[in-house]
């Protein structure tokens, strides 16, 4: 298979990850965004039998390019979420699934777009006052796939004591260069300098030079892995910064889990990582 025809297919798999009609289990706010100058929608989901007076912790789902604020509104992700809640494994949690379009989760370099503000400083505390949730850095929970691992992974560096645990999956773990040479190959040169600035502009966070040590965690919890039958790039990735911070000894989970890049195998591993992330660790071991 050519090169180009090999980049073509991976931008396929990540924008036709979740083209799809919502199964209708969420409830969607329409809110004025003052980042974005324009009203955005985001999705809900509370538990079953919820009395909506407990405090609950918050898990914040940035989905993936090509997916919106709808994409975890499917039948496999939703009927794994609330059986692993009524089986007692995941304690109930209410979770929120801003759109993020194609904006990588991140505030532009070129001050275009503030996908970060949009969902830190205004769907956050909206939800926030909109439900009784436990404060942020003991009850936030950030759960990201594909680009929104990635952008999950760059906000979650941007201030890890902001949220108790990130959760990233089959996102691309690389350091800065190999990141913004994958982007300009599957993106475009002019994207990646919109987004990030030119190299050493410090419009982006490395994972490898920011965790050094179990300190640099903030006090905050890191998961992250891939699918087994992940696009290349991500499951090398993964191995690659899981084997890196073992040598150092900075704590962390990491998982590999069946399927491919997309939410059938997304649905499997968002409870058990939810399960390590709000009991600080999980007393089963992985469904697979």
């Amino acid at each position: 298979m050519s090169k180009l025809r090999r980049q073509g297919l991976l931008l396929a798999m990540l924008a036709s990850a979740g083209c799809r009609a919502p199964h209708g289990r969420l409830t969607y706010v329409e809110l004025h965004s003052e980042a974005e100058q324009r009203d955005l929608r985001y999705g809900v989901f509370t538990p079953t039998g919820w009395d909506r007076d407990t405090p609950l912790p918050l898990v914040v789902l940035l989905h993936g390019r090509g997916d919106d604020e709808t994409s975890a509104d499917r039948q496999v992700v939703m009927d794994g979420l609330e059986e692993a809640i009524a089986s007692g494994r995941v304690p109930p949690f209410v979770m929120v699934t801003p759109r993020g379009e194609r904006g990588f989760w991140a505030n532009w370099y070129d001050g275009t777009y503030h996908w970060k503000d949009w969902v830190l400083e205004e769907v956050v505390p909206h939800v926030y006052a909109s439900y009784p949730l436990i404060e942020p850095a003991e009850g936030m929970h950030l759960v990201g796939v594909s680009m929104g691992g990635g952008g999950g992974m760059q906000m979650w560096l941007s201030d890890p004591r902001r949220f108790a645990s990130a959760s990233l999956l089959s996102a691309p773990m690389l350091d800065e260069a190999d990141s913004r040479a994958m982007l300009r190959r599957f993106a475009s040169p002019r994207i990646v300098d919109r987004v990030f600035g030119p190299p050493g502009a410090g419009g982006g966070h490395d994972p490898y030079a920011v965790l050094r040590t179990p300190a640099d965690l903030g006090g905050s919890r890191l998961l992250f892995g891939a699918a087994q039958g992940d696009i290349p790039v991500m499951l090398a990735s993964n191995r690659q910064l899981h084997a890196h911070l073992q040598r150092l000894q900075v704590p962390h989970d990491y998982l590999e889990f069946p399927g491919k890049h997309g939410w059938n195998a997304w649905s499997t591993a968002i409870p058990y990582a939810l399960c390590v992330q709000l009991q600080a660790h999980c007393a089963e071991s992985p469904p697979w």
